[in-house]
């Protein structure tokens, strides 16, 4: 039998306001330049009804992070990629020179990486040998809500986490 997943952790990992700021100021630009040529009613309109779908579009396809249990298993899943829970080590939260180098590539260059501006970075070792990921590293806006879910998830058994910075 089929049921609902229970959702254990949820995030969508939004733009943030300056990003949202900087395009909606860089269409409203054009929606200007465009009101030159026809009219500044439809200028203005344009600009608008741009940014809004622009502010849409940003919104609707930013990844999300969910850790859900259905049916006895558990699931974390980052954007598009998906991963049992049973197949993940230690959980830590990078510092912030460890992120800059997950970001700029230079270690863990078979990590697989949801990383969003600024916002903290939660490392998962993964213990699958036939994984070609051997981390994983994903943003979040919190990290020790997330932690806790995934060590919650995961069970007294296996759990093996650092907090530490």
């Amino acid at each position: 039998m089929h049921h609902t997943p229970d959702m254990l952790y949820r995030e969508r990992l939004l733009p943030g306001p300056l990003i949202l700021a900087l395009g909606v100021a860089l269409f409203l630009m054009v929606g200007a330049a465009y009101s030159r040529a026809f009219g500044s009613v439809l200028g203005v309109a344009l600009g608008l009804l741009v940014s809004a779908l622009f502010i849409g579009f940003a919104c609707a396809t930013a990844p999300c992070i969910r850790l859900e249990e259905s049916d006895g298993a558990c699931f974390l899943t980052a954007g598009r990629a998906r991963i049992s829970i049973e197949v993940v080590g230690s959980v830590s939260q990078l510092s912030p020179d460890r992120r800059v180098e997950i970001r700029r590539g230079r270690s863990a260059d078979t990590a697989f990486s949801l990383i969003r501006g600024s916002l903290p970075v939660v490392e998962l070792e993964i213990l699958d040998p036939l994984d070609p990921h051997g981390l994983w590293c994903l943003s979040t806006r919190n990290p020790q809500e997330l932690i806790r879910a995934i060590t919650t998830a995961k069970g007294p058994k296996n759990s093996s986490t650092d907090t530490r910075w």
